[in-house]
């Protein structure tokens, strides 16, 4: 009987190899993040299926593409995907990628005046509109006391915003990262973080329709991602290596990489009953300023993939 019971199992693990091999996931990356880890740490070897990479420089696109069934799945931040889920965009999130939240700051330039948010009142702000940086900047000055209305407001990019804080044009900004780490680099002092103010998550989100008909492949490559992952924060000489990996692909500065990506420590967990909670906090918070129509959050997540991403548990051989 035991016999018989290796035999099926051994059989069905075959047919799901099979499966997978015969398949092509195509996935959503942005600047060479996830593949550069991926790569680094040489899990990308004996695919049982065939990879096809796709990569932007920001969210929104990754979220409109799984939205038309260009990508079975894609690698993005909170908003673009809630937004979208609002619209009943076919997208479900199947896992959750988490960093150090010190990476999404509100500084200042060096020599400012302004020493904490109280200062705030009066001053110029840019911001990212529908972003982790409008929301972290609102949310601290609600809790600061100090009125929303009391700044002047320039929505800009990420990278616009650095140059104008540089320029001495505004005078503070709300980013993530590799903006904070590169102010930070030229002398930028943090005001707060999004510790205790933000979820600022980031989703491994899917197009519905891959769900099922690319289980087997979407349920590796999450694995192997983890795997990418847990490695790149195992040792100094990994996340260095990651950060080479990605500097090399994408030309950027190695210093500020290595930098990064030491204090991110980025991983990728399961969807939990915490993970729709933390969305709706961003979803009300958008819904608010008028961005989004506000829907359950909790329609969005699907968490069938969670024991890809639970580690190994040994068991005893009878």
């Amino acid at each position: 009987m035991r016999y018989l019971s290796k035999l099926a199992a051994g059989l069905a693990a075959a047919l799901l190899s099979l499966t997978a091999n015969a398949q092509t996931l195509v996935v959503g990356d942005q600047s060479y993040n996830a593949q550069a880890v991926m790569e680094a740490a040489g899990v990308l070897d004996d695919l049982p299926y065939t990879l096809e990479w796709k990569q932007f420089t920001a969210g929104s696109p990754v979220a409109e593409a799984l939205n038309v069934g260009s990508l079975d799945i894609g690698l993005l931040g909170d908003a673009p995907v809630l937004f979208l889920g609002a619209l009943g965009a076919p997208i479900k999130v199947i896992a959750v990628s988490r960093q150090n939240l010190d990476g999404v700051a509100i500084l200042v330039a060096k020599d400012s005046p302004i020493k904490s948010l109280a200062d705030l009142a009066g001053k110029r702000a840019a911001i990212w509109k529908g972003s982790w940086s409008q929301q972290l900047l609102l949310t601290a000055l609600d809790k600061a006391g100090v009125q929303r209305d009391a700044l002047e407001l320039r929505y800009l990019s990420a990278l616009d915003a650095s140059h104008a804080l540089e320029g001495g044009s505004v005078d503070v900004i709300a980013t993530w990262e590799p903006y904070v780490t590169q102010q930070e680099r030229q002398g930028a002092r943090v005001l707060a973080t999004a510790q205790g103010l933000i979820p600022a998550q980031s989703f491994i989100a899917a197009n519905a329709s891959a769900v099922d008909a690319k289980r087997a492949p979407i349920s590796d490559f999450l694995q192997r991602l983890k795997k990418a992952r847990d490695w790149a924060r195992q040792a100094p000489a990994n996340t260095d290596a990651y950060a080479d990996a990605w500097a090399k692909r994408t030309r950027a500065d190695a210093e500020i990489a290595r930098a990064w990506f030491a204090r991110a420590r980025t991983t990728v967990e399961p969807v939990t009953a915490q993970s729709p909670v933390e969305a709706q906090k961003t979803v009300d918070f958008f819904a608010g300023q008028g961005l989004v129509k506000s829907f359950p959050a909790a329609s969005l997540f699907d968490d069938s993939f969670a024991a890809s991403l639970q580690p190994a548990v040994a068991t005893k051989q009878p």
